[in-house]
């Protein structure tokens, strides 16, 4: 499935792979897309997800917000960003520490690392 700033995919590990298009900005409307999208991709189920957001250039505090909701929780049961580009890890660090985070949430610049602690949220 793809949005208009993010691909997604069901990973056979059991949770969503979300890859952020290469200069995405993210407004809430599109932190609500991205959103409605993990939890088609998964099937309609409270599923784990790892963001590549490698690629992303900003998100808006609307965005985030959104990404921190109530609403978003009872869709997404953790977190795994992704992070690689100077741009990436301040706005991945930003997220977290503005961010009040009511699922499990961590940055990592390791895909191997993302992926292993993503594995073991999966339900």
């Amino acid at each position: 499935m793809v949005t208009r700033c993010c691909s997604f995919r069901f990973d056979p590990g059991g949770f969503v792979h979300a890859t952020m298009n290469q200069g995405a900005t993210f407004e809430e409307s599109d932190a609500r897309d991205a959103v409605a999208a993990s939890w088609q991709v998964a099937g309609e189920r409270r599923a784990p997800v790892l963001v590549d957001m490698r690629g992303m250039r900003a998100e808006s505090r609307a965005a985030r917000e959104y990404f921190t909701s109530e609403e978003t929780a009872s869709k997404v049961s953790a977190v795994a960003l992704l992070v690689g580009s100077p741009v990436s890890k301040m706005i991945g660090n930003l997220f977290l520490r503005l961010g009040a985070h009511r699922i499990p949430t961590r940055l990592f610049t390791d895909d191997a690392s993302a992926r292993r602690w993503i594995g073991e949220q999966t339900p």
